[in-house]
């Protein structure tokens, strides 16, 4: 194995802290980010004049979420594969699938961009309450002009942090979030641009975080790790890794968020204060998925590059202790979130606003609804990031897809009609769905064991023979 001089090598030394140590930026920076998305709302809600606004940008979480998980889960299989590749040491490998990864980076943002001009309306349609489709539609419509930086943003953030720099991400996502939130109370107060505002907001800040990774990525010291525009390349071996492990994380991600449009379709059922409530609560909840999730990120890379290291013992070191971290801060943020639900809640709604107390009310029941459970996820993420971080990326895909998906089907054209006027019941599918996929992946994870032990022991028979000879 070569050992890389100023750049964190995660196959030696403790794991349980560095681990940690490593997520933190991971979290801040996508706390920042949910806090920015958060501004969007806040700042439509409170300044935009627009009883509409809210629950019309509301409306669009589940779609924007959709398109963009096609290519993060992409983003996390070239992580991997980058995470795999420093582990063993193979510079000259690791060089193609960065610009391999850059490259398909580009492909996919152009690409969905494309397809969302052509699909978006049709698809909100579906989903969204009639009188909210207009604005709704306009704010996808322009979030869709950010897909190709975010798709860059993403894979090049994820290159980055699986080299072992999980810090500089977060310095540019805090500088270009900051960007955007100027930029929201800029166009909705000034220029009164409510909906069409905070997007275009977005779009500005996405692209200017685009702009500061590449940036990033061609200042590497190293050659082996450095982009250049020149070496831009869809070499086939590492094309076939980067979509193998990639594309099942992919369609993964995007089956939750498929189900979360068949909830949102749901949702659109209820009246516009609810679905205002339920737009708040997915807001804060997300700031306890975001401190979860953040766990995937680092078992993928911790476990990539250990796995790519041949260390069994520390592949899972690595599970465990981020199993242990994810249930802390699963179970810690969501019980602070509970506390103060009411507080943080009233920031989203503006006094002058008919109905607010309902719109709070509503929030809070959503909130309760799902926080108390939320820990779970916590758990299903950690476990689906450690069996890609090995290789298995299709295990997780035909659990999201059984679990997940089937599940949530049958709550809502099973169950939630039997008592459709409560949102809390609706949300009974979450802990449900959670409950199952975390069953289904510790089996996967028995089985993979099994393989694991086999190439673990192939690989220090073939170490022996080296030494021996």
């Amino acid at each position: 194995m070569v050992v890389r001089k100023g750049r964190p090598n995660f196959t030696e030394g403790p794991i349980f802290w560095r681990l940690f140590a490593f997520t933190l930026p991971i979290i801040l920076t996508g706390l920042l980010q949910v806090l920015y998305n958060m501004a969007d709302n806040v700042v439509v809600g409170q300044f935009s004049g627009d009883e509409q606004a809210l629950a019309a940008v509301g409306q669009t979480s589940s779609t924007n979420a959709f398109m963009v998980n096609l290519f993060i889960g992409l983003s996390a299989g070239a992580g991997v594969v980058v995470a795999q590749l420093f582990g063993a040491g193979q510079k000259r490998e690791l060089s193609r699938c960065i610009h391999t990864a850059m490259t398909l980076s580009f492909i996919v943002g152009v690409g969905l961009f494309v397809v969302g001009l052509v699909v978006l309306r049709p698809v909100l349609s579906l989903i969204v309450k009639p009188e909210l489709l207009d604005k709704s539609t306009l704010y996808m419509l322009i979030i869709a002009a950010g897909y190709p930086a975010m798709s860059v943003y993403n894979f090049g953030s994820s290159i980055v942090r699986s080299l072992g720099d999980s810090k500089t991400p977060l310095v540019i996502l805090a500088l270009s979030g900051l960007l955007n939130v100027l930029l929201n109370l800029v166009f909705v107060i000034v220029f009164h641009m409510s909906v069409a505002g905070v997007a275009l907001a977005t779009v500005t800040s996405q692209y200017a975080s685009a702009a500061a990774v590449i940036f990033l990525m061609m200042r590497q010291s190293d050659d082996s790790t450095r982009y250049s525009p020149k070496k831009l390349m869809l070499d086939r071996g590492m094309l076939s890794r980067i979509l193998v492990c990639g594309v099942p994380a992919s369609i993964q991600s995007s089956i939750f968020s498929l189900s979360n449009m068949l909830l949102t379709s749901a949702v659109s059922t209820f009246p516009v204060e609810t679905i205002s409530g339920n737009t708040i609560a997915s807001n804060l909840d997300g700031i306890t998925y975001t401190c979860m999730n953040s766990f995937t990120s680092s078992v993928m890379t911790f476990a990539g590059q250990n796995y790519g290291a041949m260390k069994k013992e520390r592949v899972w070191k690595v599970l465990w202790y981020s199993t242990i971290q994810v249930l802390i801060v699963g179970i810690g943020v969501a019980q602070l979130e509970l506390l103060f639900a009411e507080p943080i809640a009233s920031l989203f709604v503006g006094s002058d606003v008919v109905n607010r107390a309902k719109v709070i009310e509503q929030a809070i029941v959503v909130m309760n609804s799902i926080l108390n459970w939320y820990f779970l996820c916590g758990v299903m993420s950690v476990l689906a990031g450690f069996l890609r971080g090995v290789g298995n990326s299709t295990g997780p895909m035909i659990t999201a897809v059984s679990c997940v998906l089937i599940v949530r089907i049958v709550w809502i054209f099973v169950f939630f009609p039997m008592n459709p006027e409560s949102i809390a019941w609706l949300n009974v599918s979450y802990p449900i769905t959670w409950i199952a996929t975390v069953l289904c992946n510790v089996v996967l994870i028995l089985f993979e064991a099994r393989r694991l032990k086999k190439l673990f022991a192939e690989g220090e028979a073939q170490a022996e023979l080296i030494k021996a000879e």
